[in-house]
């Protein structure tokens, strides 16, 4: 039994930057399909990432390098800068206002996605080890979501009624349960009967 011929192809890339982009495509001749005995890995490459990038939300922007090229082509070296903006943000779940280095990528991405803690728990941006302001506040969101539900499996197990804990609102650093609404014709009903 003497094994097919097969013949091999290489894809990828030269280019110096990419890393782990070839790889090696074993085919055999005469295949009715190419896709069924085909077998690939490829390996993605590994972006550069600046420290200074993980000192805030820069939402995947980071400095960009090149030349200043004028009309004599005399090639001047020069970087682009990400338009940061040191701001506060609003957490709902910590209900402060925090501090954050941010660009104005990621002050449109956080309206996108509805606020800063739906950013920082869904981002892909805002890695999930490693350091930086955004790591930080995403580890304290992550330790005060579980600590509520801590808190609610405590009350299942008291027996109390946790249908209400959905109507508890933060204000200022302290809890308040919202009263239920009332009805205005019955207050003012009453106060008819008062006058007569």
């Amino acid at each position: 039994m003497a094994a097919s011929p097969s013949a091999v192809i290489l894809i990828g890339s030269t280019r110096p930057g990419l890393i782990g982009l070839t790889s090696v495509l074993p085919i055999p001749l005469g295949s009715p399909t190419m896709n069924t005995t085909a077998t690939a890995t490829f390996n993605q490459p590994v972006r550069y990432r600046s420290t200074r990038s993980t000192r805030g939300l820069y939402d995947g922007k980071d400095v960009a390098f090149g030349n200043n090229v004028p009309f004599s082509l005399k090639k001047t070296r020069r970087r682009w800068n990400p338009n940061l903006q040191y701001k506060r943000v609003y957490s709902e779940i910590l209900d402060e206002m925090i501090p954050f280095h941010v660009t104005t990528s990621a002050l449109r991405t956080i309206d996108k996605m509805g606020g800063l803690d739906e950013y920082l728990l869904r981002s892909k941006h805002v890695s999930t080890k490693g350091e930086g302001e955004g790591q930080r506040v995403r580890n304290r969101l992550i330790q005060k979501i579980q600590h509520r539900e801590m808190l609610k499996q405590c009350a299942i197990e008291r027996g109390e009624n946790v249908d209400d804990w959905d109507r508890i609102v933060l204000e200022g650093k302290k809890i308040r349960q919202q009263a239920a609404p009332t009805t205005p014709q019955s207050s003012s009903s009453s106060s008819l009967m008062e006058e007569s």
